[in-house]
């Protein structure tokens, strides 16, 4: 049974990593985990998800004003995208350097509309990382149990 949940959780990554979802570094994170700390990437995943949320919040705060500060808007994106791809939260990363430009040039409609994709995407990956992590939950259970 271990076993199983192993083959998809492999099996979850390569696919997110084929659509560009994560890249390489999220496997990294998982190397990371061992017997001494089992639920690192659980607890990576969750404080991202945690600072995610309240990040792209007060990004879209910042836009809805008539003249918002695009240098506190650009360090907070910088921020997001550095976080994003801590975690090799690919897509999301990528769409932060979209944004970071749209600052740079004090396009508000430019970074409205791609706060509306990092929304979209970070759906998306918490969505597959939720799966992800009851897959892992479900493989460390069946490892408890000694059921290889």
């Amino acid at each position: 049974m271990a076993a199983v949940a192993t083959a998809q959780i492999e099996a979850l990554i390569t696919q997110l990593q084929h659509e560009g979802v994560l890249d390489e570094q999220f496997s990294m994170l998982i190397t990371l985990q061992d017997e001494a700390s089992p639920d690192f990437v659980t607890e990576v995943v969750q404080l991202y998800f945690e600072d995610s949320v309240s990040k792209i919040d007060k990004i879209g705060q910042m836009l809805s004003t008539p003249s918002p500060d695009f240098n506190e808007l650009d360090q907070l994106v910088h921020q997001f995208k550095g976080s994003s791809a801590s975690l090799g939260a690919q897509m999301i990363a990528q769409l932060c350097i979209k944004l970071r430009e749209q600052c740079q040039l004090q396009n508000s409609q430019g970074c409205i509309v791609l706060v509306g994709q990092i929304r979209q995407a970070y759906d998306l990956l918490k969505s597959k990382l939720e799966l992800f992590m009851q897959l892992e939950n479900h493989r460390k259970q069946c490892m408890a149990a000694g059921m290889q």
